[in-house]
């Protein structure tokens, strides 16, 4: 089934000196339900514009966006469209309106006339899914940034969407942070088939994904899988995108004469492959 639906979609708005710049240069693109999709770029690639269209924050010039059949253009629509699409933004301070826990939790069901024992069965599912049951009752403003960041997620959750826009939620967190809501992220796709848009520039939080899809000024430059996007050295090099550091390695370790793979992603497929090399 087909979840998002973007065709010949542009956006365009006023730079300081009044000129136009289109931050979202006629895209098209396709995600079906369940699918976890790595949406990356430099800064300006208009990877964050095209996040606010999904859930018409913003509504596009040209072309129409649309949310299992339903266009962000139809303002009747439009509650129903955010029902389905969460985001989680790059600082979880900006989402966070109570001062415990479970209230905070409990803000989205509330807003949407959900029946007060749905509501606690729902704040205590969400809380359990990122793991911060036991939190429930603290202040969140006490918290590390990833704690912050899982309760925002589980906000979005207590929610129900079927879909999760991760605005770059990681940039702003320590690598164990990052891990954290990683691994929410991929536990919510896998478990509880939830299409995850993970918006990134950190191409290591890319090469889970089922697809990659690169930005660069408003559009794509590429879409295909981590190991086809990857071996893509000379155009990501091009558009001042690194590759996830075992590739590098692997790619570096080819070119010295080494006989191994360059289509290397994580670190225990380098592990595995030098071990194979050394022996």
């Amino acid at each position: 089934m087909e979840a998002i639906k973007l065709e010949s979609v542009t956006l365009e708005y006023k730079s300081h000196n009044n000129g136009i710049v289109r931050a979202v240069d006629n895209v098209s693109l396709s995600v079906n339900a369940g699918e976890f999709i790595a949406l990356v770029g430099h800064n300006g690639s208009g990877k964050s514009t095209l996040a606010k269209l999904l859930n018409g924050l913003l509504i596009p010039r040209l072309g129409d966006v649309q949310i299992y059949g339903v266009s962000t253009r139809d303002k009747a629509k439009i509650f129903e469209i955010r029902k389905n699409i969460g985001m989680v933004f790059q600082n979880p301070d900006n989402q966070m309106i109570a001062s415990i826990v479970e209230d905070d939790i409990a803000f989205g069901p509330e807003n949407l006339g959900i029946e007060r024992e749905e509501i606690i069965r729902r704040v205590e599912w969400a809380l359990t899914k990122v793991n911060m049951l036991e939190h429930r009752k603290s202040t969140p403003f006490k918290m590390s940034g990833g704690q912050k960041q899982r309760l925002a997620i589980a906000g979005i959750l207590a929610v129900k969407p079927s879909i999760i826009v991760f605005d770059e939620s990681t940039a702003m967190l320590d690598p164990e942070g990052r891990r954290e809501v990683l691994a929410v992220a991929h536990e919510l796709n896998k478990n509880e088939n939830i299409t995850v848009i993970l918006i990134t520039h950190y191409m290591d939080e890319a090469i889970n994904a089922d697809r990659v899809i690169v930005m660069s000024r408003g559009r794509i430059v590429t879409d295909g899988t981590p190991e086809r996007v990857f071996a893509q050295k000379d155009m990501l090099e091009s558009l001042h995108l690194s590759l996830p550091l075992p590739t590098s390695i692997a790619y570096n370790l080819s070119k010295s004469g080494l006989d191994i793979s360059e289509n290397i992603l994580s670190e225990s497929q380098l592990e595995e492959a030098l071990c194979k090399v050394l022996k």
